[in-house]
C-alpha cells in the first residue's frame, strides 16, 4: 500500500481549515480534520479512485456537512502525495496555482 505524503502547502491548508472552523466550533474542526485524514487513508488503499484534474493530478471529494472538501493529489511509485486541500466552495487551490 502506498504511503501518504503531505506537502507543505497541504499541511498549511489543513491548518487553515482547522483554524477557520475552530473559531466557532472546535469540535467541528476536529471532526473535519478526522474526515479528511480518513480520506487520505482511503487514497492510500485505492489511489486511482479520484477523478482526473489534469494529466498529473487527481481530486478526491471528502463529504462533511452540507458541502465538504476537495483533496488535490498525485500518485507516485510508492506514495500518494497530497498537494492541496480546499473547501468545495473555494475557487482554485490558492497559492498552489491550480
Amino acid at each position: 500500500m502506498p504511503r501518504v505524503i503531505l506537502t507543505e502547502h497541504a499541511t498549511a491548508d489543513l491548518r487553515r481549515v482547522y483554524d477557520f472552523l475552530a473559531e466557532n466550533n472546535r469540535q467541528a474542526a476536529q471532526k473535519a480534520l478526522k474526515s479528511i485524514r480518513e480520506a487520505f487513508d482511503s487514497l492510500a488503499q485505492f489511489p486511482a479512485s479520484g477523478r482526473f484534474f489534469d494529466d498529473i493530478y487527481r481530486e478526491w471529494t471528502v463529504s462533511f456537512g452540507n458541502r465538504g472538501y476537495t483533496v488535490l493529489y498525485r500518485i507516485e511509485l510508492e506514495a500518494v502525495v497530497i498537494v492541496a486541500v480546499k473547501h468545495q466552495r473555494e475557487v482554485g487551490y490558492g497559492a498552489f496555482g491550480h
